[in-house]
C-alpha cells in the first residue's frame, strides 16, 4: 500500500520524477525497463499523483534511474510524515476528487491570491451567503450536497485564523453588490467581510464598474504558493462543474499578469471597506 501523501506532495514528487524523467531523454518504458514490478503505465500514474508510492519502491526506482544526491535527498523528503489536515475525508461521498486535490493544496499553502467576479470568496463567506451561492450552481444541488458543501467552506476559513494561518489576497467584482438574494443575508455577509479584511494576513479589495472592461476576467481565478519557494504554484481556474487544475509555469505566469491587471484597477483595501460600509447602511 502506498504511502498516504498530500495533495502537494504526490503532485510535486510526482512532477520532480518527470522532470528528471524529461531532463534525461528518457521514455517512460527507458526509466523502467528491466525495473521489477515497473512499468511504463505504472510510472505515468506516479508522475501524474495518481497512485501512491511506498518509500522502498521509490528506492528501488531511484536506485535504477541513478538519482543520487541532493535531488533524491528532496524526494524521498516528501515521502516524510508531517501534520495532517485533511479533515475534508469525511465528505468524500459529496465532493468531487478535483475539489478533494485543491482542498489539500489549499491546506499546504503559505499564500492565496483569489478573484471571484461575482461573489464574495469562499473563505469569507458566511453560512447564509454560502448556501446562496451554492444553492445557484448550474447542477442544481440537493439540500443534503447544499449543507455538505457549506460546512466545507466554513471549515476552509480556519486556515485565516489557526496556525500556520493562510496570507490572502482576495478580489472580488462590484456587482457582487448589486444582485443580491435575501438582503439580510448580504448585509451580515458584508458585516463579516468588513470584518475579516481587517486581519493582518487577509486583504481584500473590491474591483469597481467604473474600472471597465481593462481588468475584469471572464472567471473566477486563484493563485495558491507554498513554502517551498517560486517554483511551488499552482492555478485554478473557475469552470462548470468545479476548479480546473493549471501547473505549468506558464499558467501561473499568465495568471500573475491577470493579477496585476485586476490589482492595478482595484480599490484600495480601505477604499473598498468604505465602499462596503456605504452598501451596509444603504440595504439597513
Amino acid at each position: 500500500m502506498g504511502k498516504d501523501l498530500s495533495a502537494y506532495k504526490k503532485i510535486r514528487l510526482g512532477d520532480d520524477l518527470r522532470s528528471w524523467r524529461l531532463e534525461n531523454s528518457k521514455t517512460l518504458a527507458e526509466a523502467t525497463a528491466g525495473l521489477k514490478g515497473w512499468d511504463a503505465a505504472r510510472l505515468s500514474k506516479v508522475e501524474r499523483a495518481l497512485l501512491p508510492i511506498t518509500a522502498a519502491d521509490l528506492a528501488e526506482l531511484l536506485d535504477h534511474c541513478g538519482i543520487t544526491g541532493q535531488e533524491r535527498e528532496e524526494m524521498e523528503g516528501l515521502l516524510e510524515d508531517g501534520p495532517s489536515r485533511r479533515w475534508w475525508r469525511n465528505f468524500d461521498d459529496t465532493i468531487t476528487a478535483a475539489f478533494a486535490e485543491y482542498l489539500g493544496l489549499e491546506a499546504e499553502a503559505a499564500h492565496m491570491t483569489e478573484y471571484f467576479p461575482s461573489g464574495f470568496p469562499g473563505i469569507v463567506q458566511t453560512e447564509g451567503y454560502a448556501q446562496e451561492m451554492i444553492a445557484a450552481a448550474i447542477d442544481g444541488p440537493s439540500e443534503e450536497q447544499i449543507e455538505a458543501a457549506t460546512e466545507v467552506r466554513m471549515l476552509r476559513q480556519r486556515r485565516l485564523i489557526e496556525a500556520p494561518v493562510l496570507t490572502v489576497e482576495l478580489y472580488f467584482g462590484e456587482v457582487t453588490l448589486l444582485v443580491a438574494g435575501d438582503l439580510e443575508v448580504l448585509a451580515e455577509q458584508i458585516r463579516h467581510a468588513i470584518k475579516v479584511a481587517r486581519y493582518p494576513n487577509v486583504t481584500l479589495r473590491m474591483v469597481p464598474l467604473s474600472a471597465g472592461r481593462a481588468p475584469i476576467l471572464i472567471s473566477g481565478v486563484t493563485l495558491l504558493r507554498f513554502p517551498q519557494g517560486a517554483d511551488a504554484e499552482f492555478v485554478f481556474i473557475e469552470a462548470v462543474g468545479g476548479m480546473l487544475p493549471r501547473r505549468s509555469g506558464r499558467d501561473v505566469r499568465r495568471a500573475e499578469r491577470a493579477f496585476t491587471r485586476v490589482k492595478r484597477y482595484a480599490l484600495s483595501p480601505e477604499e473598498t471597506i468604505t465602499a462596503l460600509e456605504r452598501k451596509l447602511e444603504e440595504i439597513t
